[in-house]
């Protein structure tokens, strides 16, 4: 959060400046009183910069540390920023006295983006930017960490040793994080008496390799799915869940009540465009898990042809897909309460019961109630599961299928342990621009 709050006002002064030097050009002149003026009309403005950016995640700070800035996502950003704008411009004008507000507005804006473009792909190649990391221990965990920080330009490798060395020295000064095995603490007890004595007790900020996964990944190891009691902590040990699960279901209500009237026609033409064109049954039903492993049956606008594969799609569906049309019949189940706006993904039964056998802790994924989009959904695009469940083995599971099933589990594990009001909100935001915009481009 305070990288961040950081990085917001940096951006407020950059934006301010850039309007300073647009009007003293503009104008020929340096005149105090206009440029306050200018700043009660360019203020909201700003924010409205900060909401676009925010959404493309040039505020995510852990998300810029680790790819590089993708400039085409910047300059949607930089439209959905003039049109709104202009819009707000076209309203203050009126009331505040300036005359060419309209002028100015493309200059600044352009100017500003080309300043997020510039900073945002410096900032981490500079040194003070770069987190400075010691690792200590072997897993597979740790392996992952290891190619991440040494390819990111956002972190700085200090060491990776097997445990602390004792001839060797290691300097704690701008040290920000040490990063340990779990196996190593359950294998050496000499390794945890240096780690407390000479890491922890000089006030180092110590984690697992289990936590600082979750941290730059924002999803969880593969091992730590196997760890039960790394589990529990992180689920279990929850407070105000019972408030959050009411402001949830009244959010759910909420948005289900609005959307409804809106997008009743949509459907009704839906409905018709899949009668007439497929000519098939509009609707599919199928059976699903629900929150606690309870069977829910999903509607969905038909986009397979009836008895098909993932790969018959029918001649309306792709665009449905394209554009999450299909899931319209959801908000159904989400008035029922059998489903949210935002969860882990209800996994058809026969899937589910195959991975259970599979993934450990499986379960876990219907401790909260599934959603129509999630942060699995999000962050992470999946190949179409062609599960072969007569063979019943994972290794003869198409396209990878059964990795990108763990895969995904992985996002739906980091969901449950930070799920919150506030996240909720993000992904449905995101997952609205997200139907507009490439997969491969959405943060």
């Amino acid at each position: 959060m305070k990288s961040k709050a950081w990085f917001v006002l940096v951006d407020l002064l950059a934006f301010f400046a850039i309007l300073f030097a647009v009007i003293v050009l503009r104008t020929g002149r340096i005149e105090v009183s206009h440029y306050l003026h200018n700043i009660e009309v360019f203020l909201p403005i700003f924010v409205l910069c900060v909401f676009f950016l925010w959404i493309f995640s040039f505020y995510d700070v852990q998300s810029l540390r680790k790819r590089a800035v993708h400039y085409k996502m910047l300059a949607v950003a930089f439209v959905l920023s003039v049109l709104s704008s202009a819009a707000v411009i076209y309203f203050i004008t009126p009331i505040y006295a300036i005359a060419t507000p309209k002028t100015i507005l493309v200059a600044v804006l352009f100017l500003f983006f080309c300043y997020i473009y510039w900073q945002r792909k410096t900032y981490f190649k500079l040194d003070f930017a770069k987190t400075n990391l010691l690792l200590f221990g072997e897993s597979s965990t740790m392996t992952e960490i290891l190619q991440e920080v040494t390819h990111s330009s956002g972190f700085k490798l200090r060491a990776h040793d097997p445990e602390p060395l004792a001839d060797k020295n290691y300097s704690l000064r701008n040290l920000d994080q040490v990063i340990v095995s779990s196996r190593l603490l359950d294998a050496s007890s000499s390794a945890w008496e240096r780690i407390s004595r000479d890491f922890i007790g000089k006030g180092a900020c110590v984690d697992s390799d289990f936590n600082a996964f979750e941290r730059i990944f924002r999803r969880v190891s593969r091992e730590s799915i196997s760890n039960g009691v790394w589990l529990l902590l992180g689920v279990g040990n929850r407070r105000g869940s019972a408030s959050y699960a009411m402001l949830k279901r009244t959010m759910d209500l909420v948005l289900s009540c609005v959307m409804l009237p809106v997008l009743a026609p949509l459907g009704l033409f839906i409905f018709l465009c899949i009668r007439l064109i497929d000519k098939y049954p509009p609707f599919f039903v199928q059976k699903r898990v629900g929150f606690l492993e309870k069977p829910i049956y999903i509607y969905k606008f038909r986009t397979i042809k009836p008895g098909g594969t993932e790969a018959d799609i029918t001649r309306s569906g792709k665009i449905l897909r394209r554009f999450r049309l299909d899931e319209i019949p959801q908000i159904i189940n989400v008035l029922k309460g059998e489903i949210s706006f935002v969860g882990p993904r209800p996994i058809w039964s026969n899937e589910y019961e195959f991975l259970k056998k599979y993934i450990p802790n499986h379960n876990l994924r219907t401790i909260v109630k599934p959603g129509i989009t999630g942060w699995a959904q999000l962050n992470f695009k999946a190949p179409p599961t062609y599960f072969n469940f007569r063979n019943d083995q994972p290794d003869k599971i198409e396209n990878n299928a059964f990795d990108a099933a763990f895969t995904r589990f992985s996002y739906d594990v980091w969901y449950i342990k930070n799920r919150s009001l506030w996240l909720d909100i993000e992904i449905m935001i995101k997952t609205g621009i997200r139907a507009f915009i490439k997969d491969s481009y959405v943060g």
